[in-house]
């Protein structure tokens, strides 16, 4: 009783220690998540600022241009001259000024947004606007002609402000395109991290499996001879007894086949035969799987049709016919106590093979257990030993074909086996 407690004690906390290993795992992987897609929302977020600050200081560059055209308005107001002449040469000694117009109030019409301008509530009034497919930086500044009162509308060509941000504009963009490039980097590196973990688990479970299959052969091989002696003294038992010992004889006979059927399947999926092929007629596989299929049949309301064309195979009969009994098998399983059961074999050339196909209509396999039922021990019988269908995919790989099992459109599951043709 100490010694259970203490196997559950320790499997209950092996238990707790893998929840939590795969907890911390996914907590990793979630952080690197976070701070891989957090980049490029940081280098938005800043180069959307840089690019804001950049915008302010080209205004406050071209307010100061318009200023300065201003307050040469206002000096040459100030003289006797006529301003026309200090328009006309504003307009030659200044390169980036596209448009100069002096607004008298009340004379130009009526513009609400240069009321703040005209009562002296704003000094500047500033908007970019499009003339001639560009964009233009326009400006009201008031200023005096002989004591009264104007209101200057510049207009400054944009790109007058260009050498400011010129050198800021291209470092933010090879700050976008190094942190573009870091974010397929980071993305590519947390795949091949992923697909590599993925590949070790794999490997992981195929050398659990290869160690698993060595044990099953070694622990069958030394079960297989004291199992034979059992089973002979039982059967000689048998023989001679009589009355109730009989009853008593028969269970014992019958485990004992059961055990020699565990341990030989044990020995094939261990230890795959060699294959030993040579010229073989489909009917002379058809004919085996009749004779088998009579067998199998005997008590069950299900029916087993055997059909195929005449093909030629060049292939180890004895390897395929375990093969398709083992499929059978499964496929009158399925379809047990259905009334209108039936598992047809059918054989067809395909694309220069042989398929062999195993159908049957019973209710088929939840696409969940499909990739399950390829691995060894498991299985949803009460009586089966889960190594069937393993032991039919690998002796369809030693005969060098490939095997497949799904769920049929029309209902029930289709295992086939492809096989070369005869070479």
């Amino acid at each position: 009783m100490h010694d259970g407690c203490q196997s559950a004690t320790l499997g209950t906390s092996r238990g707790a220690w893998v929840r939590e290993g795969k907890m911390k795992t996914s907590r990793s992987w979630n952080l690197l998540y976070a701070a891989t897609f957090a980049l490029p929302l940081i280098l938005a977020f800043a180069s959307v600022r840089t690019f804001r600050e950049m915008d302010a200081q080209r205004e406050v560059y071209l307010r100061d241009r318009a200023a300065g055209v201003a307050g040469r308005l206002d000096a040459a107001g100030a003289q006797d001259g006529p301003i026309e002449a200090a328009i006309a040469s504003l307009a030659e000694s200044e390169p980036h000024l596209r448009d100069l117009k002096v607004l008298t109030r009340g004379a130009d019409g009526r513009n609400p947004e240069l009321e703040a301008v005209w009562d002296g509530r704003e000094l500047f009034h500033t908007d970019f606007v499009w003339q001639g497919g560009a964009r233009v930086y326009r400006a009201f500044v008031p200023f005096h002609v002989h004591g009264e009162m104007r209101v200057a509308q510049i207009d400054l060509d944009r790109s007058a402000s260009d050498f400011l941000v010129v050198h800021a504009r291209h470092n933010v963009i090879i700050s976008v395109v190094g942190g573009v490039a870091l974010l397929l980097i980071s993305l590519y590196s947390i795949y091949a991290a992923r697909r590599t973990a993925a590949l070790e688990r794999r490997q992981l479970e195929l050398q659990h499996l290869a160690r698993l299959g060595a044990m099953s052969a070694v622990l069958a091989h030394e079960i297989r001879n004291p199992l034979g002696t059992i089973k002979g003294f039982a059967q000689l038992a048998l023989e001679q007894a009589s009355g109730g010992l009989t009853a008593l004889l028969t269970p014992i006979t019958e485990q004992t086949r059961r055990l020699e059927t565990l341990v030989n399947d044990l020995l094939v999926y261990g230890r795959p035969p060699s294959p030993s092929p040579r010229k073989v007629a489909w009917a002379e596989i058809a004919a085996r799987l009749t004779a088998h299929g009579s067998r199998l049949t005997e008590g069950r309301v299900a029916r087993l049709n055997v059909a195929g064309a005449d093909i030629q195979l060049q292939t180890d009969p004895d390897l395929l016919e375990h093969i398709l009994v083992n499929l059978t098998r499964n496929a009158l399983d399925a379809v047990d106590g259905l009334p209108d059961g039936c598992v047809l074999i059918d054989a067809a050339l395909r694309d220069g093979g042989v398929t062999v196909a195993v159908r049957d209509n019973g209710p088929g396999v939840p696409d969940a257990e499909i990739p399950k039922i390829r691995e060894p021990f498991y299985t949803t019988k009460a009586s089966g030993t889960g190594l069937g269908l393993p032991i039919s995919i690998r002796l369809t790989h030693a005969l060098g074909g490939v095997f497949d099992i799904h769920n049929d459109e029309a209902g029930g599951t289709v295992a086939t086996v492809t096989l070369p043709a005869e070479r």
